[in-house]
């Protein structure tokens, strides 16, 4: 069945993810018209046109484009995004869609239901796609939060889908920041922590690469990842963004102190128990495909 949305406005398109939108969107036969406050694309952006304008502060060839827009993607940072809409919203369609991918969504959404009856016509979803741009989309996860929704937002989402992601619909921004204190907070602050600490005991990698045991090699790719491949901008924006990282790094903090005393105090038991508490945490949340190799 052909797709209900026709055309979609990319801001912030001369990003990582305003790319990877370029792509899969023009694959679909969609048309994706980007626009950015950068001259120019990325070169392996796939875009059907591409604005060099400030979408906060849209000229007559911006409102152009957003009168027949199914969809507008937001790819700037949360205060940007929020003028954006104001600027844009009284222009959009009625039915069309205006989502983000921004990393903490409390604000955001805060700021969606503040506006939504201000501009009942269209339809605000906030999305969450919960990888590195370099990662694609297939085998993903795409967090999806929807303050007003319809068939448009249905059909992105199911796009979302035909792109090999899983989407998982959540509640509330404050639900979907509570969540991923755990899953990008905690998980990047030890594995930056580790990292740091690599630095300051001297790490040799030559050597260390050819004894490594598997948790080792699975923890230096995913730092080489984070250093080689991903923007630092992006861990920095959710450590210093998400309501909840204080918290996080207080309990990181006191964990590490937990396990060093029992390490001190020659205190086995406690040690072990510490392990052994991993199980009973861990046994309803299984990844399906991820199961790890005895270690």
């Amino acid at each position: 069945a052909a797709s209900k949305i026709k055309s979609v406005i990319v801001l912030g398109a001369s990003g990582g993810f305003g790319t990877l939108f370029s792509q899969v969107l023009a694959k679909d036969g969609i048309v994706v018209r980007g626009i950015s406050r950068k001259g120019t694309p990325r070169a392996d952006a796939t875009f059907t046109d591409y604005l060099s304008a400030d979408p906060c502060n849209p000229n007559e060839e911006v409102l152009e484009r957003v009168r027949s827009a199914s969809v507008i993607v937001s790819c700037v940072p949360p205060g940007p995004c929020i003028r954006a809409l104001e600027a844009l919203a009284p222009h959009m369609s009625k039915g069309a869609m205006f989502t983000d991918v921004l990393s903490v969504k409390s604000g955001i959404c805060d700021a969606y239901i503040a506006l939504q009856d201000k501009f009942p016509h269209i339809e605000l979803v906030s999305t969450h796609p919960m990888f590195a741009p370099a990662a694609g989309w297939k085998g993903m996860n795409t967090a999806v939060i929807t303050i007003r929704g319809g068939e448009i937002s249905s059909e992105f989402t199911r796009l979302i889908e035909t792109w090999g992601s899983q989407t998982i619909a959540m509640g509330s921004g404050q639900e979907h920041d509570t969540v991923t204190a755990a899953v990008q907070n905690a998980t990047h602050s030890a594995l930056i922590s580790f990292g740091l600490c690599l630095g300051k005991i001297g790490y040799d990698a030559e050597m260390a690469a050819r004894i490594a045991t598997p948790p080792h090699k699975a923890l230096i790719g995913i730092i080489n990842r984070m250093a080689n491949i991903n923007e630092p901008d992006t861990y920095w924006d959710i450590q210093t963004d998400n309501p909840n990282s204080d918290e996080v790094w207080a309990k990181l903090e006191e964990a590490v102190g937990e396990v060093h005393a029992a390490v001190k105090a020659k205190d086995r038991e406690k040690f072990c128990d510490i392990i052994s508490g991993f199980k009973p945490l861990l046994e309803k949340g299984k990844l399906e495909g991820h199961e790890p190799p005895a270690y």
